[in-house]
């Protein structure tokens, strides 16, 4: 019986047993109530299959009225055959202390066969169960139950309280989890400040499913799983090349980036990883091509502003709706949230390129060892739809350059560049190093990154004595080549076509000194410019 719950018929292979009992445990907060009302929902909405959600601890008004909110709240309710039956007990049942679901079962059987019901929801069975008192008439109370359900032919679901560390009923109905069909349990936690969910099937007779715990979070769109059972890979591999956004990059990579591959750009705060993922979008977005930019902890407005500055203008491609930006904050949410919100805006827009920057924010508080496992979601899902992903990482100038990211992204990365401070000569550039680019020649050279006001370019590899050269050095030593091939041509020159030279040599000289701060050569200059316009108009 499918359930509507995004990722959970996925872990179990299809869905909850038709005809059976499954037993939802989970501590307060842990999503119970919202777990029935979602399947029911979205089993009348998208399987024709109405549904009664019996609430024994809420009243229905309450129920409706919390979740009102979600995409299938209380007006979808209404309109698509859920009906919330309203089964608390008196005070004066309360107090008598005994009696039986016999009654209310009568009942159900005339709603469901009215209403063509197929499925059904006991939310919060352990407050009924607690007032009995008795361990043998709880478990006979929970066996008619069972009957009664098979009898019926609905597909019942059964929440309880269970402990929030290990997720188990109290003693007294602990056998709820042996007459299951299938057993749900739903943990709520805080980790380092931040809330946490997880869902595990425990268990589910005669049917393959995944026993492994999975991240869950609540969004707009109600329950949703980051689940990834797949044990085989069935991506496609396109061939077709997408432009990086800097022409010499592109052959450095023999062609650009491939489609639908995932790029990884890592480095220290300030290299221009966010300069090059913007010089992507910006690119993608030009082509017509709609694309999606997330990035923490920084506005829009604010990304916009700055990588105009280096000639990347974001703001029309905004306004012509092929680009949209999207911030979000690193340390409110858990990374599953993160990644439900990703998620959803890549449903909406469905885009054909996505950047993340920072990818590495989702550990920025190191809240769970499953960082990893929200970070390559991400990444699964972009790959499934086709979608390249240009991420960044932020990875000190410090650590070693291994396969190894902070978190663990690097060995998944189809392509995967390093930028990185060199410091020369007294001042301090930008290198680039394609670390691997699976599938492509590129290039095994050091280039220096150089951002200006026309955009972001790679300089020309110059090395001297096996050393790569850059900034205020190398033009130091281009210049002293320069110098050098001059004098040579004025040693071969004869009488005063070599003086003539030689001043020109003294103005260029005059000139260099300038640009670098050197006092005296403005005249130098002024002076070799004056000897050569003599000797022209004398000539």
């Amino acid at each position: 019986m499918p359930t509507g719950i995004a990722g959970l018929d996925e872990i179990m292979d299809g869905g909850l047993p038709r005809g059976g009992v499954t037993v939802v445990l989970g501590g307060a907060g842990a999503g119970k109530t919202i777990f029935g009302m979602q399947v029911l929902a979205t089993g009348a909405r998208d399987h024709h299959e109405p549904g009664i959600l019996v609430a024994f601890e809420e009243s229905a008004a309450r129920i409706l009225a919390n979740t009102a909110g979600l995409a299938w709240g209380e007006s979808a309710l209404a309109q698509r055959g859920v009906h919330v039956l309203d089964a608390q007990l008196s005070q004066a049942v309360e107090r008598g202390g005994e009696f039986d679901l016999v009654g209310l079962l009568a009942i159900l059987t005339a709603k469901a066969k009215q209403l063509g019901a197929r499925r059904v929801v006991f939310d919060g069975l352990d407050v009924l169960l607690g007032l009995l008192g008795d361990a043998s008439l709880i478990r006979r109370e929970v066996f008619c139950l069972r009957d009664w359900v098979h009898e019926s032919g609905l597909s019942a679901i059964v929440t309880a309280k269970a402990d929030a560390a290990e997720a188990r009923p109290a003693a007294d109905y602990d056998f709820l989890q042996f007459m299951a069909d299938c057993v749900v349990t739903l943990h709520h936690r805080v980790d380092r400040g931040t809330a946490l969910r997880f869902v595990r099937v425990a268990k589910y007779r005669g049917a393959a499913h995944s026993a492994n715990e999975f991240p869950l979070t609540i969004t707009r769109a109600g329950i949703e799983i980051a689940a990834n059972t797949a044990i085989e890979l069935g991506y496609v591999a396109s061939t077709e090349r997408v432009s990086s956004g800097v022409d010499r990059l592109d052959s450095m990579l023999s062609g650009g980036y491939y489609r639908g591959s995932s790029v990884l750009l890592t480095g220290a705060s300030g290299t221009a990883r966010t300069s090059l993922a913007a010089a992507f979008a910006e690119s993608a977005a030009r082509r017509g091509e709609r694309t999606v930019y997330v990035s923490f902890d920084e506005s829009p407005d604010q990304i916009v502003r700055n990588v105009a500055s280096i000639g990347i203008q974001l703001a029309p491609l905004i306004a012509a709706g092929t680009l949209r930006v999207h911030s979000l904050r690193a340390g409110t949410e858990s990374p599953e949230a993160h990644v439900a919100r990703i998620r959803a805006l890549m449903r909406e827009a469905q885009p054909r390129n996505l950047v993340i920057d920072p990818l590495s924010a989702l550990a920025e508080r190191g809240y769970v060892a499953d960082t990893d496992g929200a970070a390559l979601q991400v990444l699964d899902l972009a790959k499934r739809a086709g979608i390249t992903v240009v991420s960044t990482a932020l990875l000190g100038n410090s650590q070693p350059l291994t396969e190894q990211t902070p978190l663990s992204i690097s060995t998944i990365a189809d392509t995967w560049m390093h930028v990185s401070y060199v410091n020369q000569g007294g001042e301090r550039n930008r290198a680039i190093t394609i670390i691997k680019a699976r599938g492509t020649g590129h290039s095994n050279q050091v280039r220096e990154l150089v951002l200006t006001s026309g955009g972001v370019t790679l300089a020309d590899v110059y090395s001297v004595g096996g050393e790569v050269l850059m900034g205020t050095l190398r033009w130091e030593k281009e210049n002293d080549a320069r110098r050098a091939r001059r004098g040579a041509e004025r040693r071969d020159a004869p009488g005063a076509e070599g003086g003539a030279r030689a001043r020109r040599d003294e103005g260029a000289r005059g000139d260099a000194r300038a640009r670098a701060g050197h006092p005296g050569g403005r005249a130098r200059a002024a002076a070799g410019r004056r000897g050569d316009g003599r000797r022209s108009s004398r000539g």
